[in-house]
């Protein structure tokens, strides 16, 4: 009887602490509008890594790019951004059509000041996203990815 105590504790906390990707899509969209909202942002992808997966890797190494836009310390600042990227990238290696990390990516890149360097995939994934965005399965992502593209200047002002 207390083993299965036991497992019931486990298994409702861990249900708890999973992160769900529409919980992150929405936070994502709205990181950008203050230093608050980005914290809460990495928090919420930090906490999401034990999910595993690309995505989730991806989604962090947003989460850490935009921390670096609102640090004061220019070495902070250099190192999540690096950190960051590193991460959206790798995520990438892994999955490399997955659409939904190729607009992270972009969005990324398309908003870090050229001194950082981190511009050179702009046009791959552009054209990526225009080229497979037909053939996305899950409604809920393809009006995502859609609102996006309806959004950024990347694809409203080419």
């Amino acid at each position: 009887m207390k083993i299965l105590a036991i497992l019931l504790v486990f298994l409702s906390t861990t249900a708890e602490d999973v992160i769900s990707l529409e919980e992150i899509r929405s936070s994502y969209k709205i990181c950008n509008e203050s230093k608050e909202k980005a914290e809460q942002f990495f928090e919420l992808t930090n906490k999401a890594l034990q999910n595993k997966g690309a995505i989730y890797k991806g989604y962090h190494g947003a989460a850490l790019a935009l921390k670096a836009s609102y640090s004061w310390n220019p070495f902070n600042k250099l190192s999540y951004f690096n950190k960051g990227k590193k991460m959206i990238d790798e995520a990438i290696q892994l999955e490399p059509d997955n659409i939904e990390l190729r607009m992270i990516r972009l969005s990324i890149q398309s908003n870090a000041p050229k001194i950082a360097g981190y511009y050179q995939n702009i046009e791959e994934d552009k054209k990526f996203m225009l080229e497979n965005i037909e053939n996305v399965s899950g409604q809920g992502l393809k009006k995502y990815v859609e609102g996006y593209i309806s959004h950024s200047d990347v694809f409203v002002n080419p």
